[in-house]
C-alpha cells in the first residue's frame, strides 16, 4: 500500500469499512481496493509494490470475462462480422480494411 496518496487510502479504508470490517484504518487497513477508477487509477499510478500493481491490472482486464459481465460472445460476433465484412469488400482479413 506504500506510494498510495492519504485520499486513495481513505477510499480505500471507506470501501472496507462498509464491506463491514468496522475497524480498518487507514493507517494499519485492511484497505480494501476496487477496479472502480479512483481506486484502480490510484493503485496503478501510486503504489510502489509491483505485485499489487500487476494483481489489480490483471483483475481489470479479465473482468468482462466471467460471470454476467461476459462479453466474450458478444466480441467473437463482432470479430465474425469484421471477417464477413472483409470479405465482402475483397480483403484477406479486417486488418487491411
Amino acid at each position: 500500500i506504500d506510494g498510495l496518496p492519504a485520499t486513495a487510502l481513505g477510499l480505500a479504508i471507506q470501501t472496507t469499512v462498509s464491506k463491514g470490517h468496522e475497524n480498518a484504518t487507514a493507517e494499519n487497513g485492511p484497505w480494501m481496493i476496487t477496479l472502480d477508477a479512483p481506486s484502480f487509477s490510484s493503485v496503478m499510478q501510486h503504489a510502489c509494490n509491483c505485485a499489487l500493481c500487476e494483481e489489480a491490472y490483471r483483475a481489470y482486464i479479465t473482468q468482462a470475462l466471467n460471470g454476467d459481465l461476459d462479453n466474450t460472445p458478444i466480441i467473437n460476433h463482432l470479430l465474425k462480422l469484421r471477417l464477413k465484412k472483409a470479405k465482402l469488400l475483397n480483403y484477406n482479413n479486417y486488418a487491411e480494411v
